[in-house]
């Protein structure tokens, strides 16, 4: 056989080979699926839609994450209300948070613990997480505020920075508003301080006109504002740019303000009297007053777009519609014994601390499922937060972290 035949010859069965392959672009839908499976939906939205335009198509079906959810909570509906017409991603996001979060919390080796103890003698009710995580701010009834800033590596060392007397007296809440820090306290004054490489500054005092002690304070960043709820059943409201006066104040309960959620239409207000109250921001007066429970008061809040969650002093977790002014729609009982002294809801789930020492992660789900409980080794669960994957719990003397193993 001459060079040329051979030649031949051989190009034609590098072109047989080549019919005879199979790639991903020839698998029927349901192998592809199939396939997809396998792959965690971050993997699928982020970088193999982005390959072809068939690819794309596929992955862009709603059907196709409404099933991948369904088969991580079966028999639960999701989501709770539905989600706007317009938001094209809402499935696909959802999808990843829930993924990410489930496999978290039930892969008992992929987080970490650090806790944070020996600087505050007493219970810590105020907890704020800042920079993504690798700042933790705690004030106490010792009246201390803390500065911890947590190591990169597991390897490195907890940095702490203590103001032994921040307050004169105990130290409720904590919010902030980029780099400022907000302080509120039982001596009747919001106090703003700098979070700088070395600590915190202090910037100025905001000394309130109020008879009683201030139990909480919550902001909107996106507007610079701030607001603060007291034992006196007032709740005042700041501009952080403009002076020391309140541009608001109102009485919205018949007992004291205990907690505050913020955002840039709205001021929610708990109460010891069993109900929320809607200040709408935008006509300066009370929209509405919800009562929660006959039997129970709100203690926790978190507002989040459409929906609003409340823990209970009785271990009850209710859902208000903020579409339908705050109607509430849902109860759920959880398994908690005691109040839920906070609740952090996010796409992926929904965390409940309470005084009987627990913390609850569960799908944000209806009905909610419990990926994990844990146990707090300082008492009973004065306060939390939680910032990129990075849960944070205080309780007496002592702070708990509790973050992902493999941080980037």
């Amino acid at each position: 056989m001459c060079d040329a035949e051979a030649s031949l010859e051989q190009n034609e069965d590098d072109q047989s080979d080549k019919e005879q392959s199979i790639s991903l672009l020839h698998l029927p839908i349901e192998i592809f699926l199939h396939v997809c499976s396998f792959l965690d939906a971050e993997t699928l939205m982020h970088n193999l839609s982005l390959v072809c335009k068939q690819f794309y198509q596929i992955l862009n079906d709603n059907s196709f994450w409404k099933m991948r959810i369904s088969q991580i909570f079966p028999n639960t509906g999701y989501p709770i209300l539905p989600p706007a017409e317009d938001d094209e991603l809402f499935w696909k996001l959802s999808c990843v948070a829930i993924e990410k979060q489930t496999s978290l919390w039930k892969n008992e080796n992929s987080m970490e613990k650090l806790s944070l103890t020996n600087v505050q003698y007493s219970t810590i009710d105020g907890l704020l997480l800042m920079h993504d995580g690798k700042i933790c701010i705690s004030g106490a009834r010792d009246r201390s505020l803390v500065c911890w800033s947590l190591p990169i590596e597991e390897s490195d060392h907890v940095q702490r920075t203590c103001i032994d007397f921040a307050h004169n007296g105990w130290i409720w809440d904590l919010t902030a508003i980029d780099n400022m820090v907000y302080s509120c306290s039982w001596d009747q004054n919001v106090k703003a301080w700098t979070l700088t490489p070395t600590g915190l500054v202090h910037f100025k005092t905001y000394k309130m006109i109020v008879t009683g002690a201030l139990l909480c304070i919550a902001s909107c960043p996106d507007l610079a504002l701030f607001a603060t709820g007291s034992f006196c059943k007032t709740v005042l409201v700041f501009d952080s740019r403009s002076g020391y006066s309140p541009i608001a104040r109102y009485q919205p309960h018949q007992r004291a303000v205990i907690r505050l959620a913020m955002s840039s239409n709205y001021i929610l207000s708990a109460s010891e009297d069993k109900t929320v109250s809607v200040w709408d921001q935008r006509a300066g007066k009370i929209m509405k007053t919800v009562t929660i429970s006959k039997e129970s008061f709100p203690m926790s809040m978190s507002m989040q777009k459409d929906l609003v969650y409340v823990g209970d002093s009785n271990a009850k977790l209710h859902v208000l519609d903020l579409k339908r002014e705050f109607e509430p729609i849902k109860c759920y009982d959880t398994e908690h014994k005691k109040g839920i002294t906070g609740v952090h809801f996010t796409p992926g789930c929904v965390i409940t601390s309470s005084m009987d020492k627990t913390v609850r992660i569960s799908s944000p789900t209806d009905p909610p499922q419990n990926l994990t409980t844990l146990t707090c080794g300082y008492g009973e669960i004065a306060s939390i937060d939680y910032l990129n994957d990075v849960l944070a719990v205080s309780g007496t003397e002592g702070i708990e972290i509790w973050r992902p193993r493999a941080r980037t």
